[in-house]
Order: C-alpha cells, then sequence, then structure tokens
C-alpha cells in the first residue's frame, strides 16, 4: 500500500508540472486570424490591460479546476483510514445505525471541506484582486457554512437510501438507486427557485416597469405563462453579469442579476432575455435532466462493479467491513468524483448544444444582431472572459459556446 501511494504522488507531481507548463506557459487565447479586426476581435472592445486580466484569470481558475479535481481524489484515497477511525467513533458514541451515519457524515465532511477550504479561499482572493467579486468575508463564509449545511443534508438523505436499499437488494441497489435519483433531481429543480436560491440572495420583482413590460410582452409571443419578471441583488457578490431561467413547472422563473440592469441597454438585455426564454420554450431543462438520468444510469452501474472490486481486493488492508459499512462510503465519494471528472465533456457538449439552440431562438424572436453582439462583448468586458478558450478547457468546462464562436453566429445572422 506504500508503494501505491508513493507511486500515486509522484503521478500527480508529473501531471501537476505539465498542466501548470500548459496554462501558464502555452499560447492558449489566439483568435483565427479571419477574425482580426471583427467584431469577435476583443481589442476591438476591450482594453489591452483588460484582455490580459480576462485571459490570466481563465488561467488561473483553469489550472486551479484540472488540479482540484484529482487532488480531491487523491485526498479521498489517503483519508480512507480517517474514515474507519471516524466510523469506529460513532459506534462508541451511539448505538442507533442513524446516529452513527449522521456524525460519520458530519465528520468526514467537515475534514473535506476544511481541507480544501484553502483553495476556496484562494480563488475568493484572486477573483477580489481581479474586481470580478465584491463579496466581503462575512459573506463568503455565511455562503460557506450555507452549502456545507446544504450539503450535510443531501448527503445524508443519499447515505441512508443506499444503506436502506443495498440491505434490501444487495445485487441491485444501483438501479434501485438511480431509479430513486430521478424524482429526488426533479424535486431539487423544481424547489431550487423558491427555497434553496433565496437563502443566498434577495429575490424581488423587476423594478423596472418599462424593461418588464417588454420582457413580459416577448414572453407573451414565445407562450410562457408568466407575469413576473425577478432581479437578485447580484451587485453584493459580483461584478459579473448573467440572467436566467430556472426551475420547473408552477416555481419556472425568469431572473435578471441587478448588474446586468446597470450595465446593459434595454435591446441588448431584451436579447440576453430571448436566449433565456429559448430554453423555457425548448423544455432544455427537461432535456439536460433526461440526458443527466441517462448518463447517471451508466455510472450508476460502472460505480457498483467498481465499488465491488475496490472492497474485494484491498478493502480488509484499509480495515473496511463490506459494502454497508460506514467507512466504505469514501470510496463511493471517490468513484463519483472520477466519473463526474471523466464525464464532464460529455455533459458540456450536451449543454453547448442547447445553449446554441437558445441563441438561435433569440434571433428567431428579437432578430436583433446588432443588440446580442455588444450584449456579449459587454460579458466578455465586465466578466474579465477570454473570447476563446482552449479545446482542453472547452471539453472540461465549457457548459457554452465560446463568445466568440456566439459572436460570429450573430454577425452571420445579421448578414
Amino acid at each position: 500500500m506504500k508503494r501505491f501511494y508513493l507511486w500515486s504522488t509522484v503521478a500527480f507531481a508529473c501531471y501537476a508540472v505539465i498542466v501548470i507548463l500548459y496554462f501558464l506557459k502555452g499560447d492558449l487565447f489566439q483568435i483565427p486570424m479571419a477574425l482580426v479586426g471583427s467584431v469577435a476581435d476583443p481589442n476591438t472592445f476591450m482594453t489591452h490591460a483588460e484582455i490580459a486580466k480576462a485571459e490570466t484569470l481563465s488561467r488561473i481558475h483553469s489550472l486551479t479546476f484540472f488540479l482540484s479535481a484529482p487532488l480531491q481524489m487523491g485526498v479521498t484515497v489517503a483519508l480512507f483510514g480517517i474514515a474507519v477511525s471516524f466510523r469506529q467513533l460513532a459506534e462508541k458514541v451511539f448505538r442507533a445505525s442513524f446516529l452513527q451515519m449522521f456524525l460519520f457524515v458530519v465528520l468526514f465532511t467537515l475534514v473535506m471541506d476544511v481541507l480544501f477550504l484553502p483553495i476556496d479561499v484562494f480563488l475568493f482572493k484572486i477573483d477580489q484582486a481581479y474586481g470580478i467579486s465584491n463579496e466581503t468575508p462575512i459573506i463568503f463564509l455565511k455562503d460557506y457554512v450555507k452549502t456545507f449545511l446544504i450539503d450535510i443534508v443531501g448527503t445524508i438523505i443519499m447515505v441512508g437510501i443506499f444503506r436502506w436499499i443495498s440491505k434490501w437488494s444487495p445485487k441491485r441497489w444501483w438501479v434501485w438507486l438511480w431509479l430513486i435519483s430521478i424524482p429526488l433531481i426533479l424535486f431539487v429543480t423544481f424547489i431550487q427557485p423558491v427555497v434553496l436560491d433565496p437563502l443566498f440572495n434577495q429575490f424581488q420583482p423587476l423594478q423596472n416597469q418599462e424593461l418588464k413590460t417588454q420582457i413580459l410582452d416577448l414572453a407573451a409571443k414565445s407562450h410562457i405563462p408568466t407575469d413576473q419578471v425577478y432581479e437578485v441583488n447580484m451587485s453584493e457578490r459580483t461584478n459579473a453579469i448573467n440572467a436566467y431561467v430556472n426551475g420547473i413547472g408552477g416555481n419556472a422563473r425568469i431572473v435578471l442579476w441587478d448588474t446586468i440592469l446597470n450595465k446593459l441597454q434595454p435591446d441588448e438585455i431584451l436579447t440576453v432575455m430571448a436566449h433565456e426564454m429559448g430554453h423555457y420554450v425548448e423544455r432544455h431543462i427537461y432535456w439536460g435532466i433526461a440526458y443527466g438520468v441517462a448518463l447517471s444510469l451508466v455510472g450508476f452501474w460502472l460505480a457498483f462493479h467498481a465499488y465491488r472490486l475496490i472492497l474485494k481486493r484491498w478493502g480488509s488492508l484499509w480495515g473496511m467491513r463490506g459494502e454497508r459499512d460506514l467507512a466504505a462510503l469514501p470510496i463511493l465519494l471517490l468513484l463519483i468524483s472520477l466519473m463526474s471528472f471523466l464525464s464532464s465533456p460529455a455533459q458540456n457538449a450536451f449543454s453547448r448544444v442547447i445553449e446554441h439552440r437558445a441563441d438561435i431562438y433569440a434571433m428567431q424572436m428579437t432578430g436583433d444582431g446588432d443588440a446580442a453582439i455588444r450584449a456579449f462583448q459587454h460579458i466578455a468586458k465586465e466578466n474579465l472572459s477570454p473570447v476563446t478558450q482552449p479545446k482542453l478547457v472547452q471539453w472540461f468546462r465549457g457548459s457554452h459556446p465560446t463568445i466568440e464562436e456566439r459572436i460570429v453566429y450573430f454577425e452571420r445572422f445579421k448578414k
């Protein structure tokens, strides 16, 4: 086992060197020569300082992502022994299996969060230094605690279901767990706009009545049954701009950040809102859920067999007693992290397709390619987003087409 840890450390070190050289030294943001001087060229709407800041910030975030993902997996493996100690402590403190599970989940989640807190603080400080974040340490800490508590509740529910299902159907628990996950995902998506989101931000009806009327007129043309548009006070957290539609059924909401209201012109906002309405009209939320559920079926099957294999070959070396042992749960966490990372390209590819579909819908509804171009030029400028990204970043982090691709599409639409 010591040899395994040694070679894993060496492999990660080599990987880290390659990733660092790629993101810090690579020429990553060159646009095609055919676009130089065009509306998609950042030099035509951003200063050299803004372009440099955007590219540097992107390098830092991408580097952090590609280093922290495998690091989290490695730390999870390193904590297998600690997990056994936590299980032993839980069994000493409580006799009831639910309370044992509760204490174990809280302790292990707390340790993982504390170990990776420096990365979150680092990104918080970076975003502050680059002028993207307005968060105070108090707001950051409050959000962190709220997220931790929500994660605890969700993890306890899923672990409780897993332990019950695996006892009832030890050879088919992966199928039942997958089936149960579907209504859970739908439930969380349904309550998110009215229960979860308000825990972090204040929502209110859009105050600009003229703009509200224009947006609702656009919604009526799209046959969207709503009489309300919301704005959210994101300016206390960020200078970035955004808008979105989330939720399903009667809880679906059209939401604009107050930053976008302050920084974009009404015609630019309308093209952004038409894009978001495209998601609603074409039921992209449901398609996204269906796609995720289909991928998760494969994931649950793979996790089931990998979990059993790992426990059979190495479980006893770590002091684990079987599939329902609390101490074995970090193996599932490891497998979920690994499959989430490896499936990112497939998830992002699907997301980019529906985002482009929403752009097409926006142009069909507004016919205003000029306003869309100006909107995305502002988005690049205000969000410090490079107009293009290297393929590797697009595969693993690119849930949207690049700003360059979107502006080029809007320019073609004009012509």
